[in-house]
Parts: C-alpha cells; sequence; structure tokens
C-alpha cells in the first residue's frame, strides 16, 4: 500500500536560489521555484498508512528552512567558505567571490546544490522525522525535487 502527494497541487514549495559552480549556465547564481513531491509505502494501520497532514507538516517544516534562502552546499570541493561578520564565499575554479548575509543562507550538508542533492537533503530528514514521529509501519520513502514543473530528481530510501 502506498501514499502519494504531489507537491505543485499540495503546495509543498519552496523558492530558494543557488549556482552549481563552473557549470556553463548553472554557474550564475539563479533561483527557482522548488515542488517536493512524496510517495510512502508500507503497512495501514487502522484507517491509515499514515495521515497525510502529518507528512505535509514534515514536508512543510522542511520547505520553510529553504524557503527564500541561498542554498550552499558546505562540502563542495570547489567552494571555500570564509564566515565572519556575514559569509564570503569563493569559487576557485572560476573566481568568483560573493558576500551574503549569514541570515540569507542556508548551508546544506551537501557536496552540491542540484536538484539531485537537495532530493537527497529532503529524504535524510523526512525519514529523520518519520522515525521521530513513530511512524515504524513506512517501509520506503521516494521523494522528487522538482527545479519547475516537468524537471526534477527523485531517489527513494528504505526505513
Amino acid at each position: 500500500m502506498f501514499i502519494e502527494i504531489d507537491g505543485w497541487m499540495a503546495k509543498l514549495r519552496f523558492s530558494a536560489c543557488h549556482f552549481i559552480p563552473n557549470h556553463p549556465k548553472c554557474g550564475c547564481l539563479h533561483g527557482h521555484t522548488y515542488a517536493v513531491s512524496v510517495r510512502l509505502e508500507g503497512e495501514q494501520i487502522g484507517e491509515f498508512i499514515i495521515d497525510f497532514e502529518l507528512v505535509k507538516g514534515i514536508v512543510n517544516g522542511i520547505c520553510d528552512r529553504l524557503d527564500h534562502k541561498v542554498l550552499i552546499a558546505e562540502k563542495d570541493p570547489r567552494l571555500r567558505i570564509v564566515k565572519k561578520d556575514g559569509v564570503s564565499i569563493e569559487i576557485i575554479e572560476s573566481k568568483k567571490r560573493y558576500v551574503l548575509p549569514l541570515e540569507d543562507i542556508m548551508f546544506l550538508p551537501t557536496k552540491s546544490a542540484s536538484a539531485e542533492d537537495l532530493c537527497r537533503y529532503f529524504t535524510t530528514e523526512m525519514a529523520r522525522a518519520l522515525k521521530s514521529n513513530g511512524a515504524d509501519n513506512i517501509k520506503k520513502l521516494h521523494v522528487r525535487v522538482d527545479e519547475g514543473i516537468g524537471q526534477g530528481a527523485g531517489c527513494e530510501y528504505e526505513l
């Protein structure tokens, strides 16, 4: 048994900007409105596999942390991050330098700010939240992060 929630239709969205160092087009600071869709597989307990509102609350909580932020991959070896009063980020290969206020940035524990790594981030955060909410009947989690309608990355996670 499974449930699915379409991020576009359920308004599980956030807007943020990012860049992919040294990419010919995405190497420039740019933004997207992202949508997060999920599919959860598991055993039905009582009336539900899991309450839709609980799942939407988890996804919205993660979206809220990223909304209107500059997404920076902390583990990207192409970046040098200098933190002082604000944050200075230098892309070594292309010699770009961005200086941004700390409150405008969301550091991700990833190697990239790509849709693929954002999807992994959401999947990990969702799995953690599901476990802390006692959703032991959920066996598999599928997450898709779209960078626009019809374009995104997905992954699955065995719980």
